[in-house]
């Protein structure tokens, strides 16, 4: 065996040696854009847009403003998943709960939700009256807890597509705000995001 075949022997394993060893792990901004781009799936990166652009059109519409000094309370409804992947559509919810908070504009209730209560004490504490182990004038009173005005509903939909190599998966945000007492949308708006990307030559 010559000496040059040795040596493209030797570069070949080297080559399949440097590919086979992933990278070390390490942390990023969540808030920036290194994170990994799938094409199919909801990505961070994807439900901060959504949460963001949803929740500065909504603050934007003037739909939460009241004339009586008094801010609405708004329970999370449902956010339906209608895409091809199993995705925790809480992560969305949460980001525009906490965004509603901050905005000053109106609170929410975590007492009730679509998928019922996020936080069961408000029912649980109840529960405590005539209990023996409880002193009675520290127990919560029923008829206290105060119901919503409004309901944040939702759904998100996916749409893939292909030419040769190409694929292409495209988002569909639908958020919308409901005033209970008349069941009428006073607010809806939607995010769309666009994603692209090759299919490798070989592997996957």
């Amino acid at each position: 065996m010559t000496n040059k075949i040795q040596q493209l022997i030797a570069l070949s394993i080297s080559a399949l040696l440097l590919t086979a060893c992933g990278s070390a792990p390490k942390r990023i901004d969540a808030t920036g854009n290194e994170g990994i781009v799938s094409i199919d799936n909801v990505d961070f990166k994807d439900w901060q847009i959504a949460a963001e652009k949803g929740i500065r059109s909504l603050l934007e519409s003037g739909t939460l403003n009241r004339n009586d000094n008094r801010k609405n309370i708004i329970m999370i409804s449902s956010v339906k998943n209608s895409t091809t992947q199993h995705i925790n559509t809480r992560i969305l919810t949460d980001k525009i709960r906490q965004a509603l908070l901050r905005s000053g504009k109106a609170l929410t209730t975590t007492a009730i939700s679509g998928t019922g209560a996020d936080d069961a004490a408000s029912r649980q504490v109840r529960e405590l009256a005539n209990d023996p182990m409880f002193k009675q004038n520290t127990v919560q009173q029923s008829g206290t807890v105060i119901a919503p005005d409004m309901s944040l509903s939702g759904e998100i939909v996916q749409q893939q597509n292909s030419l040769g190599r190409r694929e292409e998966s495209y988002f569909f945000f639908h958020l919308s705000l409901t005033d209970l007492t008349t069941g009428l949308a006073v607010w809806e708006d939607n995010v769309e995001i666009v994603k692209q990307g090759k299919k490798p030559l070989l592997g996957w």
